[in-house]
């Protein structure tokens, strides 16, 4: 199938004509081995804003200061869901679950900045659990990448596969830190308007059952960005890397614990659930810019 490579925006796409094709597409019928198309986009000139980045930073609970490395991702989604709601693109977005993420800064970005936010749908790749899609950013200074992301996506379907459970090889000894908190049961409405993701699973128990949960989730990318809050006062400076693997949805409201330790060169962390034993997602941060 043929890859588009849509006309440049001068301003990011609205999020609820989005929405309204990404109900639409759950009439899509990929079949077994769908084609995905390498779409692409590039917003120009695009310029964050401090009363944004602020809000973002808040709802967060980041602190006041150096721009996030997860806020370029949230503000770049729209994007994403435009090069997906292509007609081309075969897959339903209703049925699409982020797996995972790899953020790469070269330096932090800046409100009051104009840069050029590309993205493009990268590889994809068929798994045990379904079909599973790359979607590339880059934020581009007079053609430059600083700010870069692996934002990968699944799409579940049945295999015939039924390989066995790899052999889990013991962790090295560290001393792990641990930071409590509780996620309200409100954060997915607040966080929605922020990040432009109303997608119904997070804000309503009513809304997330219609869709197959028992009751509504946190957004992975707010997951995320509360426990970088947590961990960059300690940090001792701004990540170069991130990279995030997404295991158990959080339901709300939600009691955690952030576990963090420091390896090598880098700290691994994972977000517990304080009852059950459920691992939210793991990650780690590495080098400084």
């Amino acid at each position: 199938m043929s890859a588009l490579v849509l006309p440049d925006l001068s301003t990011p796409p609205s999020t609820a004509p989005l929405f309204w094709k990404a109900a639409l597409s759950a009439r899509r019928k990929p079949g077994t081995a769908p084609e995905i198309p390498n779409n692409s986009v590039t917003l120009k000139n695009f310029v964050l804003t401090g009363d944004h980045i602020a809000a973002y930073n808040a709802v967060c609970g980041l602190p006041e200061g150096p721009l996030a490395m997860t806020y370029p991702q949230v503000v770049a989604a729209p994007l994403h869901m435009h090069v997906m709601t292509q007609a081309n693109f075969p897959l339903p977005l209703l049925g699409i679950v982020h797996l995972r993420n790899v953020i790469t800064q070269k330096q932090s970005l800046n409100a009051g900045t104009p840069y050029d936010v590309r993205v493009q749908i990268g590889e994809s790749r068929r798994s045990k659990l379904g079909i599973e899609v790359d979607l590339l950013t880059d934020y581009l200074s007079h053609g430059e990448s600083l700010w870069s992301a692996v934002t990968t996506v699944l799409y579940r379907m049945k295999s015939k596969e039924r390989g066995s459970r790899a052999p889990i090889a013991a962790a090295a000894a560290v001393t792990a830190n641990y930071l409590p908190f509780d996620v309200p049961e409100n954060i997915g409405r607040r966080y929605a308007p922020i990040a432009g993701d109303y997608n119904p699973i997070h804000l309503y128990p009513i809304t997330a059952k219609f869709l197959g949960f028992d009751r509504a989730i946190a957004h992975g990318m707010w997951s995320v960005a509360r426990s970088l809050g947590l961990m960059l006062p300690t940090y001792g400076g701004t990540p170069a890397k991130l990279s995030i693997q997404f295991k158990q949805p959080l339901f709300l409201p939600g009691r955690v614990t952030l576990k963090q330790a420091k390896v090598g060169q880098g700290v691994d962390f994972d977000l517990l659930a304080r009852e059950g034993g459920k691992t939210h997602f793991s990650g780690r941060l590495e080098g400084l810019i």
